[in-house]
């Protein structure tokens, strides 16, 4: 046989194969798209000159990989479904007197063409749809660019390489299934998992430990950096935990209800429990995909759509005031290259500030001035001690005030006796001890706050717990040093701001401030919120477009597993329904069989997911804290909202699956 009739027999069965053929070529299309746009995006087509334009291309080239990524893992586990369904056809060829070698052609030219079709089609579509979502980018950005021609040639030759390297995979694990088979292996290939699994007691156990491990990670991170430290730990113990519940726990929650009578023993369980025993074995794997995809939906896009919908917040958030500025903050263990600065070097530097404001005839609406020593330190009750290792996200942000500072930065009079101090912490956080331990130093503490507004240091970004403490002026080196063994090499200043004036103005003054500093050898930088705008709209508006992005590939991968379960079940089913029709049962009872297994199987794992989610939301509500937005009860609403839209979409996907199934088995 020549090339040309493996060829003709490829197309042939591919288009008679076209109920499953179909879907996974338009799933192979929907990620060409989306990978070809994310990296032609990324490599800065219509950015040029633009503001913002380093912040869009990094989250952008990290879109790249993430679907990259997903698109490889996604299109060879959803080839792996095209397999099992074909095992009949291939074995039906070799009985027919095909040598596997000349199966080996067929398999060859229709990955061929999938590769081609996927390419070519996806590749145009992104190139007319790259415009389009373009103009979507710089909406959500609030930024203007040049819309390009979008046939990035690099773009295309990434794409053509990954799809490529799938595709070929995809061949070879096909090849390799036929060529350790035997035809009447093949024959019957569909028909594997008929026997009742054992149930696996310890996988059951390691995956409810590990769940509870992932669950308890999220639930009691205390802050931003402990709640980043633990995050990508939580997520691996609850996947994996996911798929031994799915795996082991499943089969052995059915068992138990084999073992009740009382509910065993009725027509619709009897049968729909049955069924979903044998085959849960070979379901629990797609089951937990989907249960993992689709908390992945709901996590990506609440988090995505809540940042965008309180930017303005976020804004604020991060830039409280018009003009700071903030110099040696990161002195004693935070940064480790700055100049140590004085309370000279202060002064002259407000000097300039306050000559430059009169000369311009503007005037100060607001003005916060604060100066302290600072260190990262760990905190356990009423102690405090030098931090024993790099872990930050153990570590709290201790500020040491001078009494006088206290007194001019709140208007108060305060008079600390020897050995008294004052305590502040934010974020509500009961201090609540009569006493405070700096290293080998005890305290007795005459004031304690929790005001989340206090005039003690504003937030900005809430990434470590914040700690202030007020000595007496002579003690507040002592303090510093009975914790970290040695003495401030200089004071941390935060100045902040406001002007009655324009946005103009004061980006000019934040201007003429930098000047200030830099002419003065001043080791600190400027912040001007009306500078910083476009930065924080051009961060979170292309954050949230590529959780857009990766939430519908993630919504694509989920259809997609559940359509191919649904017609898996359904050919496993068809025989089964038509052999208890024939010993009795009627239609009705059926049907009613058909939809009790269904349902079971179908929305657990989206039961699963919203638990996932809402046992994730402390950890994932630090973690939005870190990126600026400290509104925990729209984070929490948006999370409702998705969690219900995603529900909408999730049966709307269960009633046109359903009826393939249907169609199968009647």
């Amino acid at each position: 046989m020549n090339n040309l009739l493996y060829a003709r027999l490829a197309k042939t069965n591919l288009s008679k194969n076209r109920q499953n053929i179909l879907p996974y070529l338009l799933s192979c299309i929907g990620t060409v798209v989306m990978f070809f746009i994310m990296d032609t995006l990324a490599q800065g087509s219509g950015f040029d000159s633009m503001i913002g334009k380093d912040t869009i291309l990094t989250v952008m080239g990290m879109g790249t990989y993430i679907i990259g990524l997903f698109a490889v893992i996604f299109l060879i586990y959803s080839n792996s479904f095209l397999a099992k369904r074909r095992k009949k056809e291939f074995g039906l060829f070799q009985i027919l007197g095909m040598e596997k070698k000349h199966l080996a052609k067929i398999l060859f030219f229709e990955s061929l063409y999938l590769w081609a079709a996927s390419l070519g089609i996806g590749i145009l579509l992104g190139v007319l749809l790259y415009r389009l979502l373009f103009l979507v980018l710089m909406k959500l950005t609030g930024l203007n660019g040049t819309i390009g021609f979008a046939f990035s040639a690099k773009a295309v030759g990434s794409t053509m390489l990954l799809f490529g390297l799938t595709f070929v995979i995809n061949f070879l694990l096909s090849l390799r299934q036929i060529h350790v088979s035997q035809p009447v292996e093949l024959l019957h290939g569909g028909a594997q998992g008929e026997r009742e699994p054992k149930t696996k007691l310890l996988t059951a156990v390691l995956g409810f430990m590990l769940l509870g491990v992932g669950y308890y990670l999220a639930l009691t991170c205390q802050s931003s950096m402990d709640a980043l430290d633990k995050f990508f730990n939580a997520i691996a113990l609850v996947m994996v935990g996911t798929y031994c519940l799915f795996s082991a726990g499943s089969i052995a929650f059915l068992k138990i209800l084999k073992k009740n009578k009382n509910y065993y023993y009725q027509t619709r369980h009897f049968t729909s429990i049955s069924g979903m025993l044998y085959r849960m074995k070979q379901n629990a794997v797609g089951l937990a995909n989907i249960c993992i995809l689709s908390t992945g939906v709901l996590l990506v896009i609440s988090i995505s759509t809540c940042l965008w919908t309180g930017i303005e917040e976020v804004t604020y958030t991060r830039f409280p005031h018009q003009i700071s500025i903030e110099a040696n903050t990161g002195v004693s263990g935070i940064m480790k290259t700055v100049k140590p600065v004085s309370q000279k070097m202060i002064e002259e530097v407000k000097t300039g500030i306050d000559q430059h404001l009169e000369e311009k005839q503007l005037r100060k609406k607001y003005e916060s001035d604060q100066r302290y020593y600072v260190m990262l330190a760990a905190v356990d009750r009423n102690k405090v001690e030098k931090t024993q290792s790099d872990d930050a996200a153990a570590s709290t942000l201790i500020k040491i005030m001078e009494e006088s500072e206290y007194n001019q930065v709140t208007g108060e009079q305060v008079e600390l006796e020897p050995g008294q101090a004052l305590v502040f912490q934010a974020k509500q956080k009961n201090y609540g001890y009569d006493t405070i331990e700096l290293g080998n130093q005890t305290y007795e503490v005459k004031k304690w706050n929790t005001d989340k507004k206090s005039y003690i240091l504003d937030e900005k970004t809430q990434v470590y717990e914040t700690m202030t403490v007020v000595t007496r002026n002579k003690e507040a080196k002592e303090a510093y040093a009975a914790v970290q063994g040695k003495e401030p090499e200089g004071y941390s200043w935060e100045y902040a701001l406001d002007l009655i004036g324009d946005a103009g103005e004061q980006i000019t003054v934040g201007d003429e401030i930098e000047t200030i500093l830099t002419e003065s050898s001043f080791n600190g930088w400027v912040e001007v919120r009306e500078k910083e705008r476009n930065t924080v709209y051009s961060l979170y508006g292309s954050l949230l477009f590529l959780g857009v992005f990766v939430g519908a590939l993630f919504l694509m991968g989920a259809v997609m597993i559940i359509y191919y379960k649904q017609v898996s079940e359904g050919f496993d089913d068809r025989k089964r329904f038509q052999i208890m029709q024939k010993v009795g049962m009627s239609r009705k009872e059926i049907r009613q069989t058909i939809q009790s297994q269904v349902v079971t199987v179908f929305f657990l794992p989206l039961a699963v997911a919203v638990v996932h989610t809402m046992v994730a939301f402390p950890l994932t509500r630090r973690i939005m804290a870190m990126l600026n937005f400290p509104d925990s009860n729209l984070f929490l609403a948006a999370t409702a909202i998705t969690i219900a839209a995603f529900a909408v979409v999730y049966l709307i996907v269960y009633v046109l699956t359903a009826r393939a199934y249907y169609k199968i088995v009647e």
